[in-house]
């Protein structure tokens, strides 16, 4: 009787411990899982990408590397048990471009030798792709095993990730839910755009901008640890609309439209001096934009020798060097001619040094310049700013936001090492 109730506790122990230790391993292989929407599911395990912040739009999930646009979040999540180890294989060993290093950094996460490893225990983990491009070979999720007590996810979650605000408009904030048990702290990282309360009632600043607010909750014996962020713009829109011509000193968006799409370029980065112009989409093939704007979206075309120089919001000017192998844009401080013709269809042949202005190459979306016509690229279009809504106007008649950027006379956004007299929250002043 002894022996047989030993054998039964014996065997048991050995059920119980097999089913502590019981693990199973998912493994996500790009080019052979994959999908052409924005959410992949295989044995129980779900990848869903979001856009976040992003300006490049979604990433994708169908290509030979699964790929997370800079701001992209890519939600991994169970429904057979909670997560404990997920692997990211990378195509780079650094953390600058599409390494798992680019994630923003979080509780359990570390990066070593193209790897990219989260260990906890969750049923949902987020990642956001903070510093650049992400793009995984494999995605590779464990879920169960000895990692200890299970524990609930927090689901810390605004109603949306992202609110696009226009000045002057009524706004209502995104709701906010939870299901742990532990004390939510709230904070804003820029507190003159938007703040937000102890419940999570997220209210407009001041000014505009980007405020990130983020929601996060502490490990306790029941729920494990969690984090949410809701990104807010404010912004005041422009409108553009398609221009058939040139007229000297005036505004205008950079645009193309190709399968069905509708692409205007953003200048490079101020701190560049040399770049390929990204875009932003909007859907449609459109003949007038309203854009959010910062003032870091249009370009001065003003008459320059035999041509038309091409001035960015930073005052640099666009111009193509003697190198061939360049096809980004130099970026430079004396205005530079290029020869522009415009064509029946409403695009515009923009050349200068032999190469001319073209968008697209291949899959990409973004603007060269190239000595001959390239595979699947369109000319561009230009859309003219409409007289009356320039956000100099916005400001000094229709809004109360203050933006504290300066802009010159002729309405371009200046740096804070610019001298002479120049236009603040809707205020002329002499910076000296």
């Amino acid at each position: 009787m002894i022996k047989t109730l030993r054998f039964t506790l014996m065997a048991v122990m050995m059920l119980i411990c097999g089913a502590i230790s019981a693990q199973t391993v998912v493994t996500f292989t790009a080019g052979t899982d994959k999908s052409e929407g924005a959410t992949l599911t295989k044995d129980g395990i779900t990848l869903t990408l979001k856009e976040g912040t992003s300006i490049s739009g979604l990433g994708k999930l169908a290509t030979a590397e699964y790929r997370l646009y800079k701001g992209n979040i890519l939600t991994v999540s169970s429904t057979i048990g909670n997560i404990t180890n997920i692997e990211f294989t990378c195509t780079a060993n650094n953390t600058a471009k599409y390494g798992p290093g680019c994630f923003a950094a979080q509780n359990g996460y570390t990066f070593k030798d193209k790897v990219g490893t989260w260990v906890g225990n969750a049923t949902s983990v987020d990642f956001t792709a903070e510093s650049a491009q992400v793009r995984a070979k494999t995605i590779k999720v464990t879920v169960g095993g000895a990692a200890g007590e299970t524990k609930k996810a927090a689901k810390l979650a605004f109603s949306v990730d992202k609110v696009n605000h226009e000045v002057g408009t009524d706004f209502t904030s995104p709701t906010f839910s939870w299901e742990t048990t532990a004390t939510v702290k709230f904070s804003s990282d820029n507190e003159a755009v938007a703040t937000v309360n102890a419940e999570g009632v997220i209210a407009l600043g001041t000014e505009e901008g980007k405020a990130v607010i983020t929601a996060e909750a502490a490990e306790n014996d029941t729920y494990a640890a969690g984090k949410a962020t809701c990104t807010i713009y404010v912004w005041h829109y422009v409108t553009y609309k398609k221009a058939t011509e040139i007229v000297s000193g005036e505004k205008y968006l950079i645009v193309a439209q190709r399968d069905g799409n509708t692409y205007y370029a953003m200048p490079c980065k101020e701190s560049y001096k040399y770049g390929y112009l990204s875009t932003v989409m909007k859907e449609g093939t459109l003949d007038e934009l309203k854009v959010e704007s910062s003032y870091d979206d249009n370009f001065v075309f003003a008459e320059c020798e035999d041509g038309y120089s091409i001035q960015d919001c930073y005052g640099r000017y666009l111009y193509m060097d003697d190198d061939p192998n360049h096809k980004s844009f130099q970026l430079g401080t004396e205005p530079v001619a290029w020869e522009v013709e415009a064509s029946d269809n409403g695009t515009f042949s923009i050349t200068n040094n032999g190469q001319f202005i073209q968008f697209g190459q291949g899959t990409f979306t973004s603007f060269g310049a190239y000595a001959t016509k390239q595979d699947n690229t369109v000319l561009p279009m230009l859309f003219k700013m409409v007289e009356g809504t320039t956000g100099i106007n916005n400001i000094q008649t229709t809004t109360a936001v203050k933006n504290n950027v300066m802009y010159n006379i002729a309405g371009q956004r200046v740096n804070k090492d610019y001298k002479g007299l120049v236009i603040m929250n809707g205020k002329k002043m002499m910076v000296k």
